[in-house]
């Protein structure tokens, strides 16, 4: 009678087919997993490469603005210092040109080269030209310094 049932059931143990089956497709589901997780770790590897490069390609464009902000910054400076020394320049130029309309004999006063006389202020002199105090660099043509000491219309 035990053959009978071993017949009709079939031999049932521990190296069946079924559960070979069953192993191996637990392994194979397994090796599908990490086969997934490991092209996640790529991906996720590629994006954060990706996303490194966004930000290296983001800094040097910030760079470059900013350099070009300085470069600006210092035409802008250089211009602007050009300008000043054209116009300090145009000032001395205009003060030399003024001075060249002053009698060279006389500082610390611009006396018309051209005048025909002047006198102190305050002086007993009838002008038609008064100066106050300046010192003889030169030939004293207008008689202001009366004492020679090379200050004329002292006091005046």
């Amino acid at each position: 009678m035990l053959v009978a049932l071993v017949g009709a059931f079939g031999v049932v143990g521990c190296g069946s087919d079924e559960s070979d089956t069953s192993q191996e497709q637990r392994q194979a589901r397994q090796e599908a997993k990490r086969q997934t997780e490991r092209a996640r770790a790529r991906e996720e590897a590629r994006a954060q490469a990706e996303a490194e490069k966004a930000r290296r390609r983001a800094r040097a464009k910030q760079r470059a603005r900013e350099a070009a902000a300085a470069e600006a910054q210092a035409e802008a400076e250089a211009e602007a210092q050009e300008q000043a020394e054209a116009e300090a320049r145009e000032r001395a130029e205009s003060e030399k040109a003024e001075a060249s309309n002053c009698d060279p004999n006389y500082e610390g006063a611009c006396l018309d080269p051209n005048a025909s006389d002047y006198d102190c202020e305050g002086g007993s002199g009838n002008g038609p030209y008064y100066t106050g105090e300046v010192t003889v660099v030169g030939v004293d043509h207008y008689g202001l310094d009366a004492d020679g000491n090379g200050v004329g219309c002292e006091g005046g």
